[in-house]
C-alpha cells in the first residue's frame, strides 16, 4: 500500500531517473513484445539452420508461421475476445495479494501482442518470399498458378511493410489520419491475399491426381485465415447507424445520448461518421439507476470539433462496448483517479458504480461552465474525496506531489490516470518509479 510508495520516495534524483527509465524500458507492453519476438527469431533461426544443413528449406514453416503470427495480430482485436481477455484478468478477488492484482490489471498492456505477431508476421513474410522466389527461379514448371503465387507474395510483402512504417510510433503520431487510412485498407487487402496465397498454395502443392479442395481443408493455414475473417466480419456485423440525441455542454464539448445499451463502467465505444475510413473511441457514461449511456466529445481534434460545432443527429457505432483501463478499478479496495479535461468521461461511471473507494483528482478549465451541472453534480457529490484544481484560476498544477500526498493520505492501493498522452504516460512512469500501483492508458497499436 502506501508504505510501499513512501519507502520509495526516499530514493535520490538520480535513483529515482533510473528506476523510471528501467520501467519505462521493462513495460508489460515491451515485454509481450519482445517475449513473442525472440519466439519468432528462435524460430527463424531453426529454419534456416536447417535450410542450410539439408540444403532447401521446410516448404510449410514459413507460411504456417506467417498464418499464426497474422491470425494472433487479428484475433487479439476483435471485441469479445477483448473483454473475454479483462474478465478472465480483473477476476482476481480484493483478498489476493496486491502484487498479483497490480501484474493482471496490466491488462491492457495486450496490445503488445497484436504489434509482436504483426511485425513477427512481416519478417517471416520476407523470408517466405526469398524461399518461394528462390523456388521459382530454379523450376521449369513456371505456370499460372505460380506466377500468382509469387506476384501475390509480393503484393503482401508491400502491403505489410507499408503497414508497419505507418505503425511505427514517430510515424503514427505525426500523421495519424494517414496511418488510420492505411491500416484498414492495407488490412482488409492483406486479409483478400492471404486467401488468394492459401489456395494457391494448396494448388501448387497437391500432387497430380489429387484434389486441391482435400489439401486446402486439411491445412492449417486455411482455418487460421477462417478464424481471422471471422473475427473482422464479426466487427462489421456489429457496425449500426444509430439515433443519437445531443447535448451542448459549452462551445467545448458536446454529450451525445445512446439508448441501445447499458455498458458496465471502464467500457468504450467507437463512433465514426465515415465507417469505412476512420473510427473514434469514447468511454461510456452511465447511471447504474438508468437505461442507456452517453459518451461526452471535447473539441480536441479535426473530427471531434465538427461533431461539437455540428452535433449530428445519427452516427456509426460499434455497438459492443469494449473493456478499457478503468475496466480494473473493482479489482482494488480504493484507488486515486486522476483525471484532465475531458478525461473525467470514463471516470463517472466507476464514480457511480460505487464498487470501490475512490479519491478523485480532475484538472480542468471552468469545470462547471465547459461539462455543465449534470456532471458537475456527480464530482459534488463525492464531497471531500473530490478535489477540483480549476486552472481557470489557479494556474497548471503541481500534479505528482499532489497525487502523491492523496495517495498516501488515503491510504488508496492504486492510482488510475486519464490524462493526455504525454502527462498520463509521464505521470505513470514516475508513479511506478516510486513504488506506487499505477496504470493508464497507453495507445498502443
Amino acid at each position: 500500500m502506501a508504505a510501499a510508495g513512501q519507502k520509495s520516495l526516499q530514493q535520490g534524483p538520480g535513483g529515482l531517473s533510473l528506476t523510471r527509465l528501467l520501467r519505462f524500458l521493462s513495460s508489460e507492453y515491451r515485454i509481450i513484445f519482445t517475449l513473442v519476438f525472440l519466439l519468432n527469431l528462435i524460430g527463424a533461426i531453426i529454419f534456416l539452420w536447417l535450410w542450410f544443413l539439408r540444403g532447401h528449406p521446410n516448404h510449410s514453416t514459413c507460411g504456417l508461421a506467417l498464418a499464426l503470427n497474422l491470425a494472433v495480430s487479428i484475433v487479439i482485436r476483435e471485441e469479445h475476445i477483448v473483454n473475454g481477455l479483462y474478465y478472465a484478468f480483473t477476476a482476481f478477488p480484493r483478498t489476493s495479494p496486491l502484487w498479483l492484482r497490480r501484474r493482471m490489471g496490466k491488462i491492457y498492456h495486450l496490445g503488445g501482442l497484436h504489434s509482436g505477431c504483426g511485425v513477427a508476421a512481416t519478417f517471416w513474410l520476407i523470408m517466405l518470399s526469398i524461399e518461394k522466389t528462390d523456388s521459382f527461379s530454379s523450376t521449369e514448371r513456371r505456370d499460372g498458378a505460380r506466377w500468382a503465387h509469387i506476384i501475390v507474395i509480393y503484393m503482401l510483402d508491400c502491403l505489410l511493410i507499408s503497414m508497419l512504417v505507418m505503425a511505427y510510433p514517430g510515424v503514427r503520431a505525426r500523421i495519424h489520419n494517414a496511418f488510420e487510412v492505411v491500416h484498414r485498407l492495407a488490412g482488409w487487402s492483406s486479409l483478400a491475399l492471404w486467401w488468394c496465397l492459401t489456395g494457391l498454395d494448396a494448388k501448387i502443392n497437391t500432387p497430380a491426381g489429387h484434389s486441391t479442395a482435400v489439401t486446402v481443408f486439411t491445412s492449417a493455414n486455411v482455418w487460421l485465415v477462417f478464424i481471422s475473417t471471422c473475427c473482422v466480419i464479426s466487427t462489421w456485423l456489429n457496425c449500426r447507424k444509430v439515433a443519437v440525441e445531443s447535448e451542448r455542454l459549452s462551445s467545448h464539448a458536446l454529450r451525445m445520448y445512446f439508448d441501445y445499451a447499458n455498458p458496465q463502467p471502464g467500457t468504450t465505444i467507437r463512433l465514426s461518421s465515415r465507417p469505412l475510413l476512420e473510427w473514434h473511441a469514447f468511454a461510456t457514461v452511465n447511471n447504474p439507476k438508468e437505461n442507456g449511456f452517453s459518451v461526452v466529445i471535447s473539441n480536441a481534434g479535426d473530427w471531434t470539433k465538427s461533431v461539437v460545432n455540428n452535433p449530428p443527429r445519427q452516427v456509426w457505432v460499434r455497438r459492443t462496448p469494449t473493456c478499457g483501463v478503468l475496466r480494473i478499478a473493482p479489482m482494488f479496495n480504493s484507488i486515486v483517479l486522476v483525471a484532465t479535461g475531458s478525461g473525467i468521461a470514463p471516470c463517472l461511471p466507476v464514480i457511480l458504480a460505487q464498487q470501490t473507494r475512490i479519491t478523485l483528482f480532475w484538472s480542468t478549465r471552468d469545470p462547471l461552465e465547459t461539462y455543465g451541472p449534470n456532471i458537475a453534480s456527480i464530482i459534488l457529490g463525492m464531497g471531500e474525496n473530490a478535489h477540483i484544481h480549476n486552472t481557470s484560476t489557479m494556474g497548471r498544477p503541481n500534479t505528482l506531489p499532489t497525487v502523491l500526498d492523496l495517495y498516501k493520505k488515503t491510504e488508496s492501493e492504486a492510482v488510475v490516470v486519464i490524462s493526455n498522452p504525454k502527462l498520463t504516460i509521464d505521470l505513470v512512469l514516475d508513479l511506478e518509479a516510486l513504488g506506487v500501483p499505477a496504470f493508464g492508458p497507453i495507445w498502443d497499436s
